[in-house]
C-alpha cells in the first residue's frame, strides 16, 4: 500500500458530482472538462448498489469504462467508493441490504438528540456501523472491487491510471451524539479496544478529543466507553470514530491485499458554524478531534482528508497537517486562495467538487496551469520544507520566514490605497471584478476568489518563486541585516522549466503578483554587507 500517490509533482483536478459516474456520456465529457482545466487528477464514484445489486452477483461494467477514460487523457484516477456510507447516511447500499434490517440492523438515535440537522431528511437511511453482518457484506464488495481492478491492470503500479481509493464518504451519525441500537448498546458497555488505550499511552503529546478525555478520566487501560471516557457528546463521538475507523480500516486492508493503491477516508467538518456539537455534523467521522482515534484504529488508511466547504481553510486544514498524515483535501468548494493555503501547506492533492460545473476559462484553470507546470518544483519544495502559503483577507498582511529571509507580504489593493489615496491620487484601489467560476446552470455559483494568496517556494541561492495573485512583497534578513530585492521577473514553469516573461521594475514592483489575474514571479535577493 502506498503512503502518497507515486508522482512526482502535484495532484491537481475534480470531483464529478454524485450521480454522474453512473452515466458514462456524461462522465466522458466531465474528464474532458478537467483535461480543459488543466488539471491531471479525476475523481469519480463506485457506488454498492449498482455493482451488487444481487448479494454475490458483481457487475463492474460502468467501472472500468471509468479507468479507461483516464487512461486515454492521462489523467490520474480516485475512485470513491460509496459503500455502506455517504454523507452519514446509506442511500448506496444495495436494496438487498436495506431490505433486510434484522440482518443490518438501521442506527438508532435514542431519546437524546443532538439537535435539527439541515441535512438530516425523514426516511433516510442509516445502517448501524456496528453490525457485523454489515461490515462483512461490504468488505465482500470491497474486496470484489479492488480484486477486479487488480485483474485489469487499473493501478498505476501496474501501468494504469488508478493512484487512490476512498473508504466510503464522509461517515458518522447525524442525529445524535452515538447510535442508540441494540447492537450499538452493547458496543458501548463492552471494554475499550486495548488498541486505542496502547496508542493514547505511547503518545503523550496527543491533543485530540480521546486523549483529552483518556487523561481527564485518569488515564486507565481498561474500562467500558464511558468508564474511560465519560459520557457526553465528545465521549459519544470517541466511540463513533473507533466504530467507523475500524470499519473503513478493515475494508482498507482488506483491499491493499489485492491492489496497490493509496487508501484514505474524508471527513465532513466539525465542529463548524452552525453545527456545534457531535450529530449536529456527523458523529464518529475523521474531523480534527478524532484524528487520534482514526490514525489508532485504521492504520491500513494512508491518510485522513478534510473536505473543504467552511470559510476558514487555515483552521480547517490544521489538525490534518502532522508527521502520521499525509495532507490531501479530497474536496474542497471551488475558491483558489483553499487550493494555494492547501498547496503551500504541504498538500500533495487537491480536488474541487463539480468540476462538472467550472469554467475551463477560469480562475481555477489559471491556478492549475500555473501550479501545474510548476508541480515537481513545489513538491520537491514540500519534501524538503522550503515552500509557504500565504492568504489575505482584506487589511491583513502576513511575516513568512524562509530561507533565511523575512518577507512581509500586504496585500497589493491595500498598499496602493494608503500610498495614492492619502497623497490625493485618484487609483483604483479594488480588484476588478472577476466573472463566476462556475457555468451558467450551476446549482451553487461560486465568484471568483479575490483574497491575496500565494505559494512561497525557496528556490535556493537567496531566490524566491511566488505563485498568486494580489501581493506586494518587502524583505529584510531573517536575523534583521539589511537586505533589497535585486531582481524580479514574471513568467511561467512549462513543463518543469521557467519561462521567463517581462522583468519587473519601476512602478510594476507595487504589483509584483498582478490583483486581477494570477500570475508567477521569481524574486532574487541582494544582501546589503
Amino acid at each position: 500500500m502506498s503512503c502518497t500517490p507515486a508522482t512526482p509533482g502535484l495532484l491537481l483536478g475534480g470531483q464529478l458530482h454524485n450521480s454522474t459516474s453512473s452515466d458514462l456520456a456524461r462522465a466522458r465529457e466531465v474528464f474532458d472538462r478537467v483535461v480543459a482545466l488543466g488539471g491531471n487528477a479525476v475523481t469519480a464514484t463506485v457506488s454498492w448498489h449498482l455493482v451488487e445489486p444481487e448479494e454475490g452477483v458483481y457487475d463492474f461494467s460502468g467501472v472500468d469504462p471509468l479507468v479507461d477514460m483516464a487512461r486515454e487523457r492521462g489523467l490520474a484516477l480516485t475512485l470513491l467508493w460509496f459503500g455502506a456510507y455517504k454523507n452519514a447516511a446509506s442511500t448506496y447500499a444495495p436494496r438487498w441490504v436495506r431490505a433486510d434490517a434484522s440482518r443490518f440492523p438501521r442506527a438508532e438515535l435514542g431519546a437524546a438528540s443532538a439537535g435539527p440537522s439541515a441535512f438530516s431528511r425523514p426516511g433516510t437511511p442509516v445502517l448501524s456501523v456496528f453490525s457485523a453482518e454489515l461490515r462483512a457484506a461490504d468488505r465482500r464488495a470491497f474486496e470484489a472491487l479492488t480484486a477486479h481492478l487488480a485483474s485489469t491492470g487499473a493501478a498505476q503500479a501496474d501501468g494504469g491510471p488508478l493512484v487512490m481509493l476512498q473508504v466510503e464518504n464522509e461517515t458518522g451519525l447525524l442525529g445524535a451524539g452515538r447510535d442508540h441500537s441494540a447492537v450499538a448498546n452493547a458496543a458501548w458497555a463492552a471494554q475499550v479496544p486495548t488498541t486505542l488505550t496502547d496508542w493514547l499511552a505511547a503518545h503523550p503529546d496527543a491533543r485530540g478529543t480521546a486523549a483529552r478525555l483518556w487523561r481527564e478520566h485518569g488515564s486507565r487501560s481498561a474500562g467500558t466507553w464511558a468508564e474511560l471516557f465519560g459520557q457526553d457528546a465528545w465521549a459519544e463521538e470517541t466511540f463513533m470514530a473507533a466504530g467507523f475507523a475500524a470499519y473503513c480500516g478493515e475494508l482498507a486492508a482488506a483491499g491493499a491485499e489485492r491492489l496497490d493503491v493509496t487508501y484514505y477516508a474524508n471527513a465532513w467538518l466539525g465542529p463548524q458554524p452552525g453545527q456545534d456539537l457531535p450529530g449536529q455534523y456527523p458523529s464518529g467521522g475523521p474531523v480534527g478531534g478524532q484524528v487520534d482515534v482514526w490514525r489508532a484504529l485504521a492504520p491500513a488508511l494512508a491518510f485522513l482528508g478534510p473536505d473543504v466547504y467552511v470559510d476558514d481553510v487555515k483552521t480547517a486544514l490544521a489538525p490534518y497537517v502532522r508527521g502520521d498524515n499525509a495532507l490531501v483535501v479530497p474536496e474542497s468548494r471551488l475558491a483558489v486562495g483553499n487550493l494555494f493555503w492547501a498547496l503551500g501547506s504541504g498538500a500533495v492533492a487537491f480536488s474541487v467538487f463539480g468540476v462538472d460545473d467550472v469554467r475551463t476559462d477560469g480562475q481555477l484553470a489559471a491556478a492549475y496551469r500555473l501550479l501545474g507546470g510548476a508541480g515537481e518544483v513545489i513538491r520537491a519544495a514540500q519534501r524538503e520544507g522550503r515552500v509557504r502559503p500565504v492568504l489575505l483577507e482584506s487589511g491583513e498582511s502576513a511575516v513568512v520566514e524562509l530561507g533565511g529571509l523575512r518577507w512581509t507580504l500586504r496585500g497589493s489593493m491595500d498598499v496602493l490605497k494608503a500610498m495614492f489615496l492619502d497623497a490625493g491620487v485618484a487609483v483604483r484601489t479594488e480588484a476588478a471584478e472577476a466573472p463566476s467560476e462556475s457555468v451558467g446552470d450551476a446549482l451553487v455559483t461560486s465568484p471568483a476568489d479575490t483574497r491575496a494568496t500565494a505559494v512561497l517556494v525557496d528556490l535556493g541561492g537567496d531566490e524566491l518563486l511566488a505563485i498568486g495573485q494580489g501581493l506586494m512583497f518587502e524583505v529584510e534578513g531573517a536575523d534583521g541585516s539589511l537586505v533589497e530585492i535585486d531582481d524580479a521577473w514574471e513568467g511561467a514553469y512549462v513543463d518543469g522549466a521557467w519561462v521567463a516573461g517581462r522583468n519587473l521594475n519601476g512602478d510594476e514592483r507595487l504589483n509584483l503578483l498582478p490583483p486581477d489575474s494570477l500570475g508567477a514571479v521569481r524574486l532574487r535577493v541582494l544582501r546589503r554587507g
